[in-house]
């Protein structure tokens, strides 16, 4: 009977912790808005980050422009990267990329030969951008649906400096 007794004890206690619990109002409510309003700052933040960036690598074009207009040919891993994610971005938007984020022709060939009528410089396009895409997919051991989400801006900055310098061997100019 002892034992019962106990077991009594601590089910009238537990049942009277629950019901306390249940009378006792929260001292708060999480509102379900608060993830959206980060969200809303950090894109702020990440536009505001994108115009200093892109402020600084136009000053220093400016600067640089009156030296020379020769393509600068050394550029830091972290600028490659920030450029190759900002070109991956555009390449996004523009439906440039395949649902992994690789790269396709068609849709690079459309983007860099927009407004374009010379059949020449769309043929050189092509087949810039078949040799680029078949170099990174080498280069990088990935498939257009193998990709590492950490390798597409490095991806993209490679792609868009190879089809810049093939156009320019195709068409006659050095890059």
């Amino acid at each position: 009977m002892h034992v019962w007794g106990k077991f009594l004890v601590s089910f009238v206690i537990v049942c009277s912790c629950q019901a306390l619990q249940d009378v006792i109002p929260k001292k708060c409510d999480i509102p379900a808005t608060a993830p959206k309003k980060i969200e809303e700052v950090i894109n702020t933040c990440q536009d505001e980050i994108k115009i200093v960036i892109l402020s600084e690598a136009l000053e220093a074009l400016n600067i640089n422009e009156e030296k020379s207009r020769a393509k600068r040919s050394v550029f830091s891993p972290d600028e490659k990267r920030i450029a190759g994610c900002l070109l991956q971005c555009v390449y996004r938007k523009l439906e440039a990329v395949n649902e992994h984020g690789f790269p396709i022709e068609e849709g690079l060939v459309t983007l860099y030969t927009e407004g374009v009528t010379q059949k020449e410089y769309v043929l050189a396009t092509r087949q810039a951008v078949n040799t680029c895409l078949t170099n990174v997919q080498k280069t990088y051991s990935v498939t257009p649906h193998s990709i590492q989400e950490s390798k597409v801006c490095e991806v993209a900055y490679d792609v868009f400096e190879c089809v810049s310098d093939e156009v320019a061997k195709y068409c006659g100019q050095t890059p």
